[in-house]
């Protein structure tokens, strides 16, 4: 392979602040609003025009993650921030819900008032904002992770930081710092291109349950249509308009590798192709989508999983279905394992009614790096742990944790503070002040609501 080698370059120190974070997804709008909102200054940097990150680009259609379930209650436990922004969105006609479904519930919303919602909040926060910017490097000393180099429209440029939140989803600026990680193309699950249907009579699909689409596609792939999938998600934000989360891209009976460029590029392409087989295998054998037309398909293809840090806590399966505690517990998940493999089905493992798990402190910071937390679905996690705590919703929660762990070491004084000696204690209970579910006072009240309604 040809190579070509560049000359030393300096690079201008455009920002510092006391909090970056890079990514404006659930994850980072949860941690640079959370960690601005205690009076650090901040600087939240992404790669797109608008906040929301996978809600708004790859449009999931519903927020996964922010509900156990009991045979007749949904019970909240992700709350905080997350509950504002989903109380922005319904001001806004955004958003509806939750929604039951399987033995979960989940919360169906307009990716485009999403974005809406996530200026607003920045906006009102005085947060400063660097859009279209791909941090393409870090600026380290030792083993701490002092800034990251971004390259923009107008040039490159640097932010030196006291903290670093990474919240890209694919742990950039860990593994730009040397953070170790784990990433198998043979076992990571396999991505989704989301879409919307429109010229759907949803008075009747309403009806319509996910055992009777599985019906209907299959006699589909009975007719001979190769669909990879004949089950998935169905949301409607509006009247007339359907969101499918339901086509499956593989690559030689694996998943892609979404750090793979040429891989990546193969799977956009495929999965605009399935969309043509789904509108034709809609219109054909499914009730009410006669005269469905594809109204949009999302800017990017779902990624579920790529790079998970090893953190100082890794969270298991056995955490996830046990109903671990913590005591540097920091944020509630009750998803379920949900597995994208190779086949049609997709591998459910729900936890027990009205249950869950915490997720610890210790799993947002990455193994031998100072300076850095890793928030959002890249943060330590075995493959089968992340599959439930990937989701949205909890993103958003360990986004806001991250948010308000950062924003109180950088306040203490240090100027280059140990984000492994912070008071567990006061994180939980400024995390309590904001609403959020953290902490054994605070996980209190979930379980006795879930005990109560079970009994």
């Amino acid at each position: 392979m040809a190579i070509i080698e560049e000359t030393a370059r300096i690079t201008p120190v455009r920002h510092t602040a006391d909090v970056l974070v890079v990514g404006g997804g659930a994850a980072g709008m949860a941690a640079a609003v959370a960690a601005r909102r205690l009076g650090a200054d901040v600087l939240l940097v992404e790669r797109n025009g608008y906040l929301g990150g996978t809600l708004s680009m790859v449009t999931l259609g519903s927020i996964c993650g922010l509900y156990a379930v009991t045979p007749t209650e949904v019970i909240p436990v992700v709350a905080g921030f997350a509950s504002e922004f989903v109380e922005r969105m319904q001001r806004l006609g955004g958003s509806k819900g939750p929604l039951r479904w399987l033995e979960t519930a989940s919360l169906p919303y307009d990716p485009t008032i999403a974005k809406l919602v996530g200026d607003e909040m920045a906006s009102e926060a005085q947060l400063r904002v660097a859009f279209h910017s791909q941090a393409v490097d870090v600026v380290c000393e030792e083993n701490r992770v002092n800034g990251v180099i971004f390259e923009s429209r107008d040039g490159r440029w640097a932010c030196l930081a006291k903290v670093i939140i990474d919240c890209t989803g694919n742990a950039d600026i860990a593994s730009l710092a040397g953070a170790e990680f784990e990433h198998d193309p043979a076992e990571i699950q396999a991505p989704t291109t989301m879409f919307r249907f429109g010229g759907v009579d949803t008075e009747r699909t309403a009806r319509m349950t996910r055992d009777e689409l599985r019906r209907f596609l299959e006699e589909a792939v009975a007719a001979g249509m190769p669909l990879p999938r004949t089950a998935g998600g169905m949301f409607s934000p509006h009247p007339g308009s359907m969101h499918l989360n339901i086509t499956r891209v593989l690559k030689d009976g694996r998943s892609p590798d979404p750090l793979n460029t040429a891989e990546l590029t193969e799977a956009e392409m495929e999965g605009r192709r399935q969309l043509r087989l789904y509108l034709e295998a809609f219109r054909r054998f499914v009730p009410g989508y006669e005269n469905a037309y594809i109204a949009d398909v999302g800017a990017e293809i779902g990624v579920r999983e790529s790079r998970r840090i090893v953190g100082d806590y890794r969270l298991t399966l056995e955490d996830v279905l046990g109903e671990a505690r913590f005591e540097d517990s920091i944020a509630c998940s009750a998803w379920p394992v949900e597995e994208h493999g190779a086949g049609r089905a997709t591998r459910w493992v729900f936890l027990k009614p009205g249950t869950f798990y915490e997720l610890p402190y210790r799993m947002m910071l990455p193994a031998y790096v100072d300076g850095l937390l890793v928030a959002g679905r890249c943060a330590s996690a075995t493959h089968d742990a992340h599959a439930s705590m990937r989701v949205a919703g909890v993103c958003m929660a360990l986004g806001e944790a991250a948010g308000v762990a950062a924003a109180q070491a950088v306040l203490a004084g240090a100027n280059a503070p140990d984000l492994r000696k912070l008071d567990i204690g006061k994180l939980q209970a400024q995390l309590g002040k904001q609403g959020a579910i953290a902490g054994a006072h605070a996980v209190q009240s979930i379980t006795a609501t879930a005990e109560k309604v079970v009994s």
